[in-house]
């Protein structure tokens, strides 16, 4: 991809931006700096608060040095000192699973909602010549700064875009394949943004989700609905929205399971509570006619891993 404005659009209506980053229809300003684009509406995304804890700077005078790194990989540091021994090894099992799904995308590749880089480094590390072009997304363009400075700035065939995953800030098919770690656990409304992700892939393409789903009857559960993100962290709620939007050839690899340890930076999962550690895949039909599809598309998931 030799622009990344030859798909980037105005998510207030979709239209498309002249070179000082201008809307040509509604006149909306957006802005680019540290290598980040920031295409996000104040009225659409205005209410969306930040749902991780930990630290995010709030101004960037410049480009990180040795000091700030070594604060952000004590953040890391503090926060992975938090899991037990079983999350650990279920996490590893997860990971394990991933790359194999990993090695088989191929073309122009948006990852939901990038945060620190998790899924990013994986995508990295994977050395997949297939994946032409990596557009990283998050709603906070501070965090897309420090990741981008973090995680290999200077390849040409990555890019950033600060962008609300209920209202992607890209053209119609625009990319091949979609991946995630937790994203639809970091953004209400699952429902909206399964539909965006549809949109914005081109037909025969496919999504892959990296992550940790919640029981109904938790704790958790009522967390998470209590901010508006339960049916992005219960499998089979997510499996449907995913149904609902279009997607066909579903499927949920479940890998491991784990008691959840206390740890100050996640508001979801509880303490104490249970997760399925999962790797969802779907696609989006090569010749879509616009029609949801049946639950009879989706294939079985498979029994977790006790």
């Amino acid at each position: 991809m030799r622009n990344i404005r030859d798909i980037i659009v105005c998510p207030e209506c979709q239209c498309s931006l002249n070179d000082a980053l201008l809307c040509t229809k509604c006149g909306t300003q957006y802005s680019c700096r540290h290598g980040v684009y920031n295409l996000l509406s104040s009225r659409l995304s205005g209410e969306q608060e930040y749902l991780y804890r930990g630290e995010i700077p709030e101004e960037l005078s410049s480009l990180f040095n040795e000091e700030t790194e070594a604060g952000y990989k004590k953040a890391e540091e503090h926060y992975l000192s938090f899991f037990n021994e079983e999350t650990i090894r279920a996490f590893r099992k997860q990971d394990e699973s991933m790359r194999k799904v990993l090695a088989s995308l191929s073309g122009r590749v948006c990852d939901l909602a990038t945060g620190a880089g998790t899924m990013l480094q994986m995508l990295l590390d994977a050395e997949n010549d297939k994946i032409t072009d990596i557009v990283c997304t998050d709603i906070n363009e501070f965090t897309l700064m420090a990741t981008r400075y973090r995680r290999n700035a200077s390849r040409s065939n990555l890019f950033y875009i600060a962008t609300d995953g209920r209202y992607l800030a890209f053209k119609d098919n625009a990319f091949d394949a979609v991946t995630s770690y937790a994203g639809f656990g970091n953004i209400p409304d699952a429902k909206r943004v399964a539909s965006e992700l549809y949109r914005i892939l081109k037909p025969g393409g496919k999504i892959v989700i990296k992550g940790n789903y919640i029981e109904k009857d938790s704790r958790s559960f009522e967390l998470a609905k209590s901010v508006g993100i339960e049916r992005g962290m219960v499998e089979e709620y997510l499996l449907e929205d995913l149904h609902t939007a279009g997607f066909v050839d579903l499927q949920s690899d479940v890998v491991a399971e784990a008691v959840w340890a206390e740890n100050p930076c996640d508001l979801v999962p509880a303490a104490g509570d249970r997760q399925r550690f999962c790797i969802i895949e779907a696609s989006k039909p090569a010749e879509s006619s616009g029609a949801c599809f049946g639950l009879e598309n989706s294939k079985p998931q498979n029994e977790a891993v006790r």
